[in-house]
Parts: structure tokens; C-alpha cells; sequence
């Protein structure tokens, strides 16, 4: 209220300045008017102009006025102040534009003053003869003592309110900060052990519809969490049974893929007979080890499988795990004959395994091409799996490992997510590239 107060005041005392000033104007206005009735006889304007310029002092000390004359293009032709400045621009533009007085005001920063101009057109006979500026002060110091007036009328009133609002929102904050409090102490104990514990609150004020509604929140909550406990193990179930399903069949495809192969190419008169029928043993007992340990560890669901970590050739063991699968498919590589590296060798087939056959799955035309390569550095080794299949669409490349995700009608999205957990573990790394229509590489890294 008092800004508002001293605003308007200080309009007010603007709009007096001003009229104050235009009436300086009029009244220098009849003082040349009446020079120039007394001396009739001067008919020149430049005679005029002469006289108004050795009076321009006198009329200036009596007014208590600052005077200055100029020509119609702003050039100074007298004037009461030291300063000997041409009009500006843009009042001269204003008055050839309204034809009319123009007020204007400018602060001189250093003093603290406002000085209020008045530019006119000085008439003689009915015609401009001249331009003419009048200027006052109006210094700061009345709107200082203005606001000075203002502060001490509301100053005792301001610091009174001031105490007393503070006390009232101190008294409202400790009210409200206590009961807030005794709210949280409450909240920080709510878990789901203790959903059957509501809030005791019985003032009725605006935080009781709060504990209201935390109350009934509660009592749904701790209805949910039983229903999602009873879902939760449900899901682990069916989850566990989908896994068991999805990794025996992993060791049962390639077992079927090799009996096939080798019943095509089984002739009674052949006399390798004896070693074809050694790899095919060795084939065998190796997968159903892999689906007895399967078995074995179905009971513990935590536990399954049970890794059993121990120094292995892995180059045996990437060639024993793609042997099962069709030759004129599989071409096997490694840069080095041996390589031994501690991990389980069952988890080790299941991985390569597991993508060679999503890679033959994706070729669809017959010349299906998988290639595996090993290649042996000083500090690391690295596993490639590149097949010639449809490659990978760009909307499924973040969704490759993701659980449960798969494009085949009969999978169930398992096995990338399972190898790249398996991988994970051994602190390895995976990845891939892919090309749509060329095929996809899968890198699988240890470090040694």
C-alpha cells in the first residue's frame, strides 16, 4: 500500500513539475511578446532574434529559468546555460511533426537531478520566428523527503505487521512440523512386513484427509502384495520349468541332428565304420552329460546347474561341440591348437552350441554356411559365430538378449538371454553384428 501511495504521489508530483514548467513558458512567452510590442519598430526577424538574445540573461534571472533559442534546422542561436549544444534531432522532429509544445525530461546521474525542457515555437506577428527551450529543476531530493514522509507514516505499522506475521507462521510451521513429523516417524516404519499397521490420527484438520488416504492405501497394498507374492511364485515355477524344457532340448537337437548324420552316411562295407561309430559315442555321452546334469540339478532351483569350473582345452571344446552338427554346414578355425582357460565346459558347449543352432535356424536358403572361428591374443581370446542367414532387423537389435524375447514361433526366448548370463559371469563380454539378407556374427571375449 505505501508503494502503491508513493507511485501515485510521485506521478502527481511529475504532472505538477510540468504544468509548473508550462506555465514558466507561457510567462516567458508574454515577456517576449511584450519586448517585442515595445520596440515596433524593429520589423526584421533577424532584429528580433538580435534583441531577444541580449535580453535572453535578464528574462532567464527573473523566471529563475534556464532560456535557449534556436534556429528551425536546431542550431543554437542563445542561451542562458554554459552548455552550447544543438537541438536534438528528435524533438526537432516532433515539433515540425505536432506543431505543438514537446516535453521532455533527463536525468543528470552525478547530481541526482531531473530537468524538465519545454521546447515551443517563439511567435511574432503570428509566425515562428524561432524555437525556443525553457528548463527547470526538479531535483530527487522532493520525491527523497516524499518517501521519507511515507516511510515514517507506515513504518511503525510495517514493523508491527512484520512481528506479528512472523509469530503467526512460526505458531502455524511448529504446529503443522510436529504433527508432520509424528506422520513420518510412523511412514519410516511402513514396510512390507508392517502393511497391517495404519496411521492413529484423530484431530480433524487438513492432514487427516492425508492419513485417510494413506490408511485405505495401505490396506490395498498389503492386499496386492499377497496377491503378487502368490503370482511371483507361480511365475518362478512356470519360469523354471520353461528353462529346464529350453535347455534340454539344446543338448537333444544337436544328439538327434548327429544320429541322423550319421545313420545318412552309415554303409556296412565302409572301413571307418569303427571310427565313425567312436565319434558318434563320444557325441553322445557328452550331450546326455549335459542333460543329466540338467536333470540332476531340477530339484534345486537355485542351484541349477551347478557350475563346475576346471582348466579345459577350449579348443576341443568349441570343435567337440560343433562336430555335432551337419559338416558341409560347420567350418571350424582357431589360430592355435590349444588353448586352456578355467571354466565349465558344459557351460562352454551350451553357449557355442546355442547360437550355432539360432544361426543355422536363420539361414533359409540351402547353402547354409556357419563358420567358428578362435583367435588367440596375449591377454584375451575371442569366439566368432558367423552364419549367412536373413541378419538381425534393425527394430530387434535391442531386443536380441532381452529375456524372454524371440521370432520363432516354437522358442521361448531363453537362450541368447541365458548366454549372454553365462557369459556375464565368466566377466566376458558379448556382442554382434548383423547385416539384413547377409547374415550376423556373434563375438563372445574372455579375458585370461
Amino acid at each position: 500500500m505505501a508503494l502503491f501511495n508513493f507511485y501515485k504521489d510521485s506521478l502527481r508530483l511529475q504532472r505538477a513539475k510540468k504544468q509548473e514548467l508550462i506555465a514558466l513558458e507561457n510567462k516567458v512567452q508574454d515577456t517576449y511578446h511584450y519586448i517585442l510590442t515595445r520596440h515596433s519598430e524593429l520589423s526584421q526577424k533577424e532584429q528580433f532574434l538580435e534583441l531577444m538574445k541580449d535580453r535572453i540573461f535578464e528574462i532567464s534571472d527573473v523566471n529563475h529559468v534556464t532560456i535557449s533559442i534556436y534556429d528551425f534546422k536546431g542550431n543554437l542561436l542563445a542561451s542562458s546555460r554554459h552548455e552550447k549544444e544543438p537541438l536534438e534531432t528528435s524533438v526537432l522532429e516532433r515539433l515540425e511533426k505536432t506543431k505543438k509544445r514537446v516535453i521532455e525530461e533527463s536525468v543528470q546521474e552525478k547530481k541526482g537531478i531531473t530537468q524538465y525542457h519545454s521546447y515551443n515555437y517563439l511567435m511574432a506577428e503570428n509566425k515562428a520566428i524561432a524555437i525556443f527551450e525553457v528548463s527547470n529543476l526538479g531535483t530527487s531530493s522532493s520525491l527523497f523527503v516524499h518517501f521519507k514522509l511515507l516511510a515514517k507514516q507506515y513504518f511503525l505499522a510495517i514493523i508491527i505487521l512484520f512481528i506479528l506475521s512472523g509469530y503467526a507462521a512460526w505458531f502455524i510451521s511448529k504446529s503443522l512440523t510436529q504433527k508432520i513429523d509424528a506422520i513420518s516417524k510412523k511412514l519410516s516404519k511402513t514396510n512390507v512386513e508392517y502393511l497391517d499397521t495404519p496411521i492413529d490420527y484423530s484431530d480433524e484438520d487438513e492432514i487427516k484427509p492425508l492419513v485417510d488416504s494413506y490408511n485405505t492405501m495401505l490396506g490395498k497394498l498389503q492386499e496386492q502384495t499377497h496377491q503378487l507374492a502368490k503370482t511371483e511364485r507361480e511365475e518362478a515355477w512356470r519360469e523354471m520349468a520353461r528353462q529346464v524344457a529350453h535347455e534340454i532340448n539344446n543338448p537333444l537337437t544337436p544328439l538327434k541332428l548327429s544320429v541322423q548324420n550319421f545313420q545318412r552316411k552309415y554303409k556296412a562295407d565302409d572301413p571307418d565304420n569303427d571310427e565313425k561309430i567312436k565319434n558318434l559315442t563320444q557325441v553322445v555321452v557328452h550331450q546326455i552329460d549335459i542333460i543329466y546334469s540338467i536333470a540332476k540339478s531340477f530339484s534345486d532351483f537355485a542351484k541349477m546347474p551347478i557350475s563346475n569350473d576346471t582348466l579345459i582345452d577350449v579348443v576341443k571344446t568349441v570343435k567337440y561341440s560343433v562336430d555335432i552338427f551337419p559338416e558341409h554346414i560347420i567350418e571350424f578355425y582357431s589360430n592355435v591348437d590349444e588353448l586352456y582357460y578355467k571354466i565349465d565346459g558344459i557351460y562352454l558347449t551350451r553357449i557355442i552350441t546355442n547360437i550355432v543352432k539360432n544361426g543355422i535356424q536363420s539361414i533359409q536358403h540351402n547353402d547354409k554356411k556357419v563358420r567358428v572361428e578362435i583367435k588367440n591374443k596375449p591377454d584375451k581370446f575371442t569366439i566368432s559365430i558367423e552364419d549367412n542367414g536373413s541378419g538381425i532387423p534393425e527394430e530387434h537389435l535391442d531386443r536380441v538378449f532381452e529375456h524372454k524375447f524371440t521370432t520363432k514361433s516354437s522358442g521361448m526366448g531363453l537362450g541368447l538371454s541365458m548366454v549372454k548370463k553365462i557369459v556375464e559371469d565368466y566377466h566376458g563380454k558379448i556382442w554382434f553384428e548383423t547385416e539384413v539378407d547377409v547374415g550376423t556374427t556373434f563375438y563372445i571375449e574372455f579375458i585370461k
